[in-house]
């Protein structure tokens, strides 16, 4: 889900961001420059949204024992792989050094989102794409690092691929793969619809994948907390935009009303391609935000699950509503290809 796309000029290189912040490595720690580099504990209260804070280093526990320590990261997503690979390959490094166990890519971050990053798959180079893939997994291997990584599942020449996320094992396999269920028309126009709830139990944590535009359907968030789901791993694309409208206020208000409603957490990012609608957040069943980046720059920000309630939160729902048996899980009609059906098949 995203916006109009704007001009051209409003796109900003990983070379532009580096120069701009004057670092040479996207995700250390700078004040509100390139980025935030920030670990929360359960007992923090802020505000909803909070205004982006400066974090140290230095404030990360070491050693996050038995949680499962998850960094999620934002940059500017663009229409070439390459690109956009050596974002996540950095990411990729800043997470391992900090202790965590799974990093969390943005909507469609390795290959651009369809109809925003670029205009179309006519013509689309797949072999660059997969060859991008196949080292982030290489990596994902050495770094003994899980993987959430958003990209364009392949099907065949005359079918359109899904958007998707890639669930990449510490051993560099996949372990499953997300299929965006809930498609916007513009979605539809390049990609087919998915129909399946992908979750996993990492460190004793079950995390649920969702990607964008599935926050506006509030049957997703019942039907992974059915499957026994506390922490979501949502990717979206609300960026490359001409300016602000209604996506600033959308998903900062709905994820925690979700994480309230349900009595889960959720980890959420954005692609920071101006024009961004909101930096990347954590949500808590509180309704609260415990912490937030800033917009328009690449950044990532590290928590540890099970985590807790803000300093003054507390639980709202006692009977969270179940999902009902005809309920439809999709928008659009969902595809049937076999590389579709296979969540572990080869990308």
């Amino acid at each position: 889900m995203s916006s109009t796309p704007s001009s051209g000029s409003a796109r900003v290189t990983r070379r532009e961001a580096i120069r701009t912040t004057g670092r040479a490595l996207a995700g250390v720690a700078s004040g509100v420059g390139l980025s935030q580099v920030s670990l929360e504990g359960a007992s923090q209260a802020t505000q909803a949204p909070p205004a982006p804070t400066p974090a140290s280093p230095s404030d990360l526990d070491p050693n996050p024992g038995d949680k499962l320590r998850v960094a999620t990261c934002q940059f500017p997503v663009s229409g070439n792989p390459a690109e956009n690979a050596k974002f996540i390959r950095e990411f990729m490094h800043q997470a391992a050094e900090a202790g965590a166990h799974l990093l969390h890519t943005s909507e469609a971050s390795l290959s651009g989102y369809a109809g925003i990053d670029f205009r179309s798959f006519e013509s689309y180079e797949w072999r660059a794409l997969r060859s991008e893939t196949t080292a982030l997994r290489k990596l994902a291997q050495s770094l003994h690092l899980w993987l959430v990584l958003g990209s364009a599942h392949y099907l065949d020449a005359t079918t359109k691929p899904t958007n998707c996320l890639y669930l990449v094992d510490a051993e560099g396999r996949v372990a499953d793969r997300y299929d965006k269920c809930f498609c916007t028309g513009g979605d539809q126009k390049h990609y087919s619809v998915g129909d399946r709830l992908v979750t996993r139990d990492i460190r004793g944590v079950r995390i649920g994948l969702a990607i964008c535009y599935d926050i506006c359907w509030p049957q997703l968030y019942i039907g992974y907390r059915e499957k026994g789901v506390t922490v979501m791993i949502h990717s979206f694309h609300n960026a490359r935009s001409k300016g602000k409208n209604c996506l600033d206020a959308l998903n900062v208000h709905q994820v925690p009303t979700r994480c309230a409603d349900n009595r889960m957490w959720a980890v959420c990012n954005n692609s920071s391609q101006p024009y961004s609608h909101w930096g990347s957040f954590i949500a808590r069943p509180d309704a609260s935000i415990p912490k937030q980046l800033a917009i328009n720059q690449p950044g990532m920000l590290i928590h540890d699950f099970p985590d807790g309630l803000s300093a003054g939160g507390w639980y709202h729902n006692f009977k969270p509503m179940q999902k009902r048996d005809d309920e439809i899980m999709s928008w659009g009609t969902p595809g049937k290809h076999p590389r579709q059906a296979d969540g572990q098949v080869e990308p």
